[in-house]
């Protein structure tokens, strides 16, 4: 019963209460809302601490009940000789009178005051009788039923709190949902590097705290007080507003989420104090096994005997997901990185295509390339949050959103990387027979493999001589130096790695100065007349594209010889990761095929090619595939 008394009925009735009439009265009552929000994660185990706070609720509505009967009394009994013109400060404690039975507010006012005061002395009289009288009646099983629902939704409260808080932030861009802002950022870093739901919730306490008091100090600003113009230039500059018939929806939106965000936090705040319990604590250590044994439905335990709170491997759909994401995800990625960047170019943007050229350059290893995402989302994040001070500041224009968004691509290719480690440390006690795949179609699966291998080395070599040409007819020195490499590759059959490094090199520089060109800050100060700079660049070849299919040449011969200089050794470590994993992701059995038949190897490395050489990893890579 207590926990449908003062965990929803009470503070209920005390929001609707404070929303009906900004006065001073109803800020108590806000402020006696957020007090039994902060509370109710206790009850159950405290009644003695909840009684200093619902007596003096009782004591306050009931009076308030009083005064306004009264008030009401008065108001009638004179009537016109009523001098509204010294009951000014009686509007702002909240005193009403009424104007239409049509929408009789003070009536609703009444009311509310009235059962506020009800569910407080109920509250308090089943918590000093106990709850036998209770046992064994309707009531008592309807509390049972909300106890169990409420479990629900302490769950559904814990997974959709962050994007409760991301709307906090985002929805009114101020100075006062800026904390929100950047604590939903951090959060989003812990999360996508060490995949644990708790990260998340980084910095909850402080945020919880936090609006409460901006809550408090919203409500404040909308009293029927005639503010001077310093304060209300204060309160525009830091992001406060007057809810009324012309506010903006995103305003609105701003206040619901900040209210939503104070009321699932305070019912999930037990769980999260235990969850960082659970996770501060060794198993070895002393006070955990003095102390009762604590549960939280965040906490997993791997057959490593590891904890962690990344509950979403548990699920069938998240581990289907994630191992497609890992497989397809990667080049949706870069292009999303690539597109970012052009979409919104400027020298941070460029740091972007940086990122993406030397993924292209380098391939890392996929444990490599998992570190560099984590500062690649680092990087993004701050950027976000620089345009975020940036437009709050200065009121540009607000892409802010969309940088986060780009973050979250980037978090999810992290959290898929870290669900596919674990899948790897809990694969070695599966049996070989839970792994084994059909075999019955695999000579047609081979046959698909090997022929798709023969055209696309085929072609590929066409391809690349028909991109070099096209770049190097172009007039400028900078395009005379693709001559080169057009005669190398038509004369020599054998082009060794080093050669298309030294090619892809040269691209993504190209690729680069025709970025840096685009830029506004660069491209105007270029028009100037009678700029040295502007015909030095001319001669090289540099101002002369004129759309974009330039860029997108480059970008394809980039592509195409880092395809040839790591696909060989990316393919194997890949399939070797993927085929540890509980299901293979769409499409493998036809890769698997390949491999298994080494097709792929008879048809990409040829007794010419130096690619046996220059890789010493191959030896140790292909024995764990096959």
């Amino acid at each position: 019963m207590a926990s449908f008394l003062v965990g929803f009925l009470l503070p209920s009735l005390l929001l609707a209460a404070a929303l009906i009439n900004w006065s001073v009265i109803s800020l108590v009552d806000l402020i006696a809302f957020l007090l039994v929000h902060y509370i109710a994660p206790e009850i159950g185990y405290r009644f003695q601490r909840r009684h200093w706070l619902l007596w003096p609720i009782f004591i306050f509505s009931f009076a308030v009940f009083l005064a306004q009967v009264v008030y009401l009394v008065i108001w009638a009994t004179l009537g016109q000789d009523w001098d509204t013109a010294d009951t000014g400060w009686m509007t702002v404690f909240g005193f009403m009178i009424l104007k239409s039975w049509r929408n009789p507010t003070v009536m609703y006012f009444l009311a509310l005051q009235l059962l506020t005061s009800l569910v407080a002395l109920a509250d308090i009289y089943s918590s000093r009788f106990g709850f036998a009288r209770w046992r064994d009646t309707w009531w008592s099983h309807f509390s049972g039923l909300f106890e169990h629902l409420g479990s629900h939704l302490r769950v559904a409260s814990c997974l959709l709190l962050p994007a409760v808080q991301l709307a906090v932030g985002i929805c009114n861009p101020s100075w006062v949902s800026l904390p929100f802002f950047i604590g939903s950022c951090a959060g989003l870093v812990d999360w996508s590097l060490t995949s644990n739901v708790s990260g998340l919730f980084r910095w909850w306490r402080v945020l919880y705290i936090y609006a409460g008091f901006n809550i408090v100090l919203l409500y404040l600003y909308q009293l029927p007080i005639n503010f001077s113009d310093m304060i209300r230039w204060i309160a525009s500059f830091i992001g406060l507003f007057r809810i009324s018939m012309e506010t903006e929806g995103p305003d609105i939106c701003s206040g619901v989420f900040l209210v939503l965000f104070y009321i699932m936090l305070s019912y999930v705040r037990s769980d999260l104090e235990d969850m960082d319990f659970i996770m501060s604590t060794s198993e070895n250590n002393l006070a955990e096994r003095l102390l009762p044994p604590k549960y939280s439905f965040f906490i997993r335990e791997s057959r490593a005997g590891v904890r962690h709170t990344n509950v979403l491997l548990r699920g069938a759909v998240f581990k289907t997901f994630s191992i497609n994401f890992f497989t397809y995800g990667f080049p949706v990625s870069l292009f999303a990185l690539s597109f970012w960047s052009f979409h919104f170019a400027s020298l941070c943007a460029f740091g972007l295509l940086a990122y993406v050229g030397y993924i292209i350059y380098a391939f890392p290893s996929l444990f490599q390339l998992h570190r560099l995402n984590g500062l690649l989302l680092v990087f993004i994040l701050l950027w976000a949050i620089s345009t975020y001070i940036f437009n709050v500041a200065f009121s540009f224009l607000n892409t802010k959103v969309g940088k986060f968004g780009l973050g979250m691509l980037v978090a999810l290719g992290n959290l898929v990387n870290n669900s596919v480690f674990l899948y790897l440390s809990e694969e070695s006690s599966r049996s070989s027979n839970e792994r084994s795949y059909a075999e019955a179609d695999e000579e047609t699966k081979v046959l698909v493999v090997a022929t798709i291998a023969w055209g696309l080395r085929k072609c590929s070599r066409a391809i690349m001589l028909a991109l070099i040409f096209l770049i190097a007819m172009k007039p400028g020195f900078f395009h005379a130096v693709y001559v080169i490499f057009f005669l190398m590759y038509l004369l020599s059959h054998n082009i060794n790695r080093k050669i298309r490094k030294s090619l892809i090199l040269l691209c993504e520089v190209h690729f680069a100065l025709l970025y840096i060109l685009e830029i506004d800050l660069v491209s105007n100060s270029l028009k100037q007349e009678g700029s040295v700079s502007r015909e030095v660049l001319f001669q090289l070849g540099l101002l002369r594209s004129e759309s974009s299919w330039d860029f997108l040449e480059i970008a394809l011969l980039a592509c195409f010889c880092a395809i040839h200089n790591h696909g060989f050794e990316v393919l194997f470590s890949f399939s070797a990761i993927v085929r540890h994993t509980p299901s293979p992701p769409i499409g493998f059995s036809i890769l698997k095929a390949g491999l298994n038949k080494s097709v792929l190897l008879s048809v990409y490395s040829s007794p010419s090619s130096s690619y046996s050489q220059d890789n010493t990893t191959y030896g140790t890579t292909l024995p764990s595939c096959l």
